[in-house]
């Protein structure tokens, strides 16, 4: 049963970094209950690794429908709580959620071309999954909520991108209301070697003895490394409720990231699949006039507030300082 409390509303169901990560609203990090959802991915993996390096002492539970992957990462990390569970499922997450004080929402449909062909269930998982993180965060009587968002998200041109906008949206709605629970977002870019990453997919043609295969060489990604990103989201909690966190990134083609990590084989250009955008746009023009600049992040503030002056230019991966490879080999073994 869920506990008497505040009513949800009512919906259907510098990047390399001189962060503080460990400090958010004056509390520490490390004695924090953190609750992810979908943290048998990529960034979860990262944040159980910073975790156990730093020795946090503040329980860890995972939340994701990936059995397979909680049995493998449990063998690393036992410590960690595993539980089975669907975002939709209001009962199994609340029932799961109480007792944390820090929900980090990262489960998403987040295969561009697969989105496309099934836009109903991404809509499903990724938007009233959101909705009912939302509501049951403050049910269990959480502390803050972090929703993990993405540059697929600013200037939106695929289903993903699309369910993406809107969530950050939602998360915003539910702040404005003046729950006891806080919201906070980040929107960055590309996760290196992420599962099913186009690192990790090229490495293994090359291990095959295959081609890779690129869309366009010219395409521009932002890029950030899985412990930066376990970074970027935890500062994201020292932002106002409702605000999003956009850190500094750099950007690189595809062509020239193909060199730097697998080196000179043989390529095979294929077609730009379903969704894809030749460049990715992490703060929009419309988004200047609710921005502030803090060196290495941006603070956006909610299109609901009142409109500013644009003081910056549209933040995009073609205008982006280009990563070197000795940057990218950094991040690589970050």
């Amino acid at each position: 049963m869920r506990l008497a409390g505040a009513k949800a509303l009512c919906f259907p169901v510098l990047y390399f970094s001189s962060i503080s990560w460990k400090r958010y609203g004056g509390s520490m990090i490390e004695t924090s209950n953190l609750f992810v959802t979908g943290g048998a991915g990529t960034f979860g993996h990262a944040l159980a690794k910073r975790r156990k390096k730093e020795e946090w002492t503040g329980k860890l539970t995972v939340y994701s429908t990936d059995t397979m992957k909680h049995e493998k990462m449990r063998r690393e990390y036992p410590d960690i709580n595993f539980v089975q569970g669907d975002i939709r499922n209001s009962d199994t997450l609340y029932n799961s959620m109480v007792g944390h004080d820090i929900v980090i929402h990262a489960a998403a449909v987040k295969v561009i071309p697969a989105s496309e062909y099934n836009t109903v269930d991404t809509i499903d998982v990724n938007i009233n999954g959101t909705l009912t993180v939302c509501a049951m965060a403050i049910q269990a009587n959480i502390k803050h909520v972090l929703n993990i968002s993405t540059d697929k998200a600013a200037h939106a041109a695929n289903a993903y991108g699309s369910t993406k906008y809107l969530t950050e949206k939602i998360v915003q709605e539910y702040a404005r209301q003046g729950f006891e629970t806080q919201y906070h977002l980040v929107r960055f870019g590309n996760v290196l070697e992420s599962n099913g990453s186009v690192v990790e997919a090229w490495k293994k043609r090359v291990e095959a003895g295959l081609p890779i295969l690129i869309t366009n060489p010219q395409m521009t990604r932002f890029w950030l490394s899985p412990n930066q990103a376990v970074g970027y989201a935890i500062e994201a909690l020292n932002l106002e409720s409702g605000h999003v966190y956009i850190p500094v990134l750099p950007a690189l083609s595809i062509g020239k990231l193909a060199e730097y990590t697998v080196g000179d084989v043989d390529k095979e250009e294929i077609s730009v699949r379903p969704g894809e955008k030749i460049n990715e746009t992490l703060l929009t023009l419309e988004e200047t006039f609710y921005v502030t600049f803090h060196g290495n992040h941006y603070d956006l503030s909610p299109i609901t507030d009142d409109r500013g002056v644009a003081l910056e230019e549209p933040y995009t991966s073609d205008g982006a300082e280009e990563l070197t490879k000795k940057e990218l080999t950094a991040l690589l073994n970050d």
